[in-house]
């Protein structure tokens, strides 16, 4: 595919001072290689396993691409790289864009169906990794080329890259029910980070958390402004535990600046900072938040508790539209102001950025309607040298997202986000809905027509239907629902099975039900406002001690399963899993804060998946001599 003219092709770049400026010619290659110019021995990447400087990361990285061309890998291709939290794992990315071509971070651990669909959705020319992740691949079809380092300096690049090349390819769930691959260029990568290295006021003497997988594009809110702003990126295991206790610790350790979370993870910081029991480390001056809707009240409670000095960042953003597009400023006096039924402003667009506001029109695939009245939602479209060239191998999706704006608006190419906005009084966006059946779960956008499709290929279902049940982010959950075919038909349990073999978690449903038939519309069209009636369950009544602490000389299953109840919303036998219950990795973070607090036990997010029930986490707790005294 190739590029679309672009209105405004200004790229970001640093200058010696540290000052971002405009050049029409950067890429990140280039913007690296300024970098290591500017400060050769700062600290880039700080692992368990090594430091690197800004040199050693540029020789490194070099090196690496020279490997990459003696593949033949070069301008034009598609690499795939497996995404794992060390720093082969950074160096690889970085690698693949300075040999002239685009990666695709993928997941090793994701099912083997999965990885075969991204092959065909990218077509990638190989697959980089460390060895010991490549030899565990399942056959994909293309050459696997082990992560090496040499030790000769890297030769100059015989083909820059150009602002207009192709940078990356991002995997995002699809509405027609199959993955989208996203394709981002130079320009796009560049042009945002130039922006939040001035939103986020980066420095040589930051240290930036990287707590985002590689496999989404939050990721590079912290790799890029990090290294082309001279920082250093802090790669650490613990953080993968998304235990808040193990968070504070590497935060603490490190020494780090600056963390980038997911709005999830923050509340439960929030929440964890709220029972008095600890404080923010003395270094951290910046936390951004973003990926789902922050409330009112956990900001107030923050801004309450936590000093002026830590700016708090509301970010907002697509995919399609490269890490942040509009960001608000939550912290300190304008937090303590917000009441409860106040919307969280997303803020206002970053220098880059061109905003348009359009009637939410009647449906995703018309044309937005008549201009909103006072106080009405409007939808979002977004433009500028910040977006993506479309979707691979996706002609008429990509016209149909990326189009003029709406009433000729405004000049250029824009990308309609469906979300609907409402411009507060300041003039800044809060966000109040979509405008399609797209949503947010456990942080990540999901695409329910991606799971139905994957639930219909099942053998022995005959049609299905997925839709969100639940009241407001935290609460959501996602149904799946299903006829058994009349031959051979499948279980509820050959259903999960087939789903957890081809989806990535952050897409399974929590609840998988069979029904004899699915309630239709008179149009034909299967009724989801009944099948949310019949699965949205009334308020629970907890147990009767589920409101407060354990209590006291209970059995550790008993005390557990109130705790279990607690995150759950509802009540929770010692038996029970967590996640036959409904509860996912949003609920695992809660659990493992809300344990930690009540009983002084450290647990991970494996933990917790190996022993789902009370009765086995208890075992584990019991057996590992990890139950403290509650602080």
């Amino acid at each position: 595919m190739t590029a679309p003219s672009a209105s405004a092709s200004g790229t970001a770049s640093a200058s010696a001072s540290g000052t971002v400026v405009t050049r029409r010619a950067d890429t990140v290659p280039a913007l690296l290689a300024d970098t290591a110019r500017r400060t050769p021995n700062a600290p880039a990447l700080i692992t368990p396993e090594r430091t690197l400087s800004h040199h050693e990361l540029d020789r490194l990285t070099g090196g690496l691409a020279d490997v990459l061309r003696g593949h033949g890998i070069g301008r034009g291709h598609r690499v795939l790289v497996l995404a794992d939290r060390t720093w082969q794992g950074v160096v690889s990315l970085l690698a693949v864009l300075r040999a002239g071509a685009a990666h695709v971070p993928v997941d090793p651990a994701d099912p083997a169906e999965r990885l075969r669909a991204v092959v065909a959705a990218t077509a990638p020319a190989a697959v980089l990794g460390r060895a010991e992740l490549l030899a565990a691949l399942p056959g994909l079809g293309i050459p696997l080329i082990p992560a090496a380092f040499p030790a000769a300096p890297p030769s100059p690049s015989p083909s820059s890259p150009s602002p207009e090349d192709l940078a990356y390819v991002m995997l995002t769930s699809g509405s027609t029910g199959t993955p989208k691959a996203v394709l981002v260029p130079h320009r796009a990568v560049t042009a945002a980070a130039g922006s939040l290295v001035r939103l986020f006021g980066i420095t040589p003497a930051d240290r930036v958390l990287h707590w985002t997988s590689l496999i989404w594009d939050t990721s590079g809110e912290e790799i890029y402004p990090a290294l082309l702003g001279g920082a250093a990126l802090v790669v650490d295991g613990r953080v993968e535990a998304r235990s808040v206790p193990a968070l504070l610790a590497a935060v603490r350790e490190h020494r780090i600046t600056v963390v980038d979370l997911p709005t999830a993870m923050w509340n439960e910081l929030a929440d964890h900072l709220a029972s008095g029991t600890e404080e923010l480390p003395p270094d951290l001056r910046l936390v951004v938040i973003g990926g789902e809707a922050a409330q009112a009240r956990t900001v107030r409670l923050w801004s309450e508790r936590v000093p002026d000095r830590v700016r708090l960042l509301n970010t907002y953003g697509q995919t399609e539209t490269v890490m942040v597009t509009h960001a608000a400023e939550l912290g300190g006096p304008a937090g303590r102001a917000l009441r409860d039924e106040d919307p969280v402003p997303i803020g206002r667009p970053l220098p880059h950025v061109r905003q348009v506001l359009a009637g939410a029109g009647s449906g995703a695939g018309s044309d937005p309607g008549e201009p909103a009245g006072p106080g009405e939602p409007e939808e979002l479209w977004i433009g500028g040298p910040g977006l993506a060239w479309g979707y691979a191998g996706r002609p008429a999706l990509t016209a149909e997202a990326f189009r003029p704006a709406p009433g000729g608006a405004a000049a250029g190419r824009f990308y309609r986000t469906g979300d609907l906005v409402r411009v507060l009084p300041d003039g800044s966006l809060a966000h109040a809905g979509r405008a399609d059946r797209r949503l947010k779960l456990r942080g990540v956008r999901v695409e329910p027509a991606e799971v139905e499709r994957v639930i219909t290929a099942c053998p022995g279902v005959a049609s299905a239907a997925v839709f969100p049940v639940g009241e407001g982010t935290e609460h959501l959950r996602l149904v799946a629902v299903f006829v058994p075919s009349d031959t051979a038909p499948a279980t509820e349990g050959e259903v999960a099975e087939h789903c957890a073999q081809r989806l990535p978690r952050a897409l399974l449903p929590h609840r998988i039900a069979a029904l004899s038939t699915l309630p239709l519309l008179r149009t034909g069209k299967v009724d989801r406002g009944a099948l949310q009636a019949r699965f949205t369950a009334g308020p629970a009544a907890p147990a009767a001690a589920s409101a407060g602490a354990p209590t006291a000389g209970q059995p550790l299953p008993a005390r557990l399963a109130e705790l279990f109840g607690r995150c759950l919303g509802a009540p929770c036998a010692p038996a029970d899993s967590l996640f036959d219950r409904g509860g996912d990795s949003l609920t695992v973070t809660r659990l493992i804060s809300l344990v930690h607090r009540e009983l002084a036990a450290e647990l991970t997010f494996q933990d917790v998946f190996d022993h789902p029930s009370p009765q086995e986490l208890a075992q584990l707790i019991e057996g590992s001599g990890r139950l403290g005294e509650p602080q």
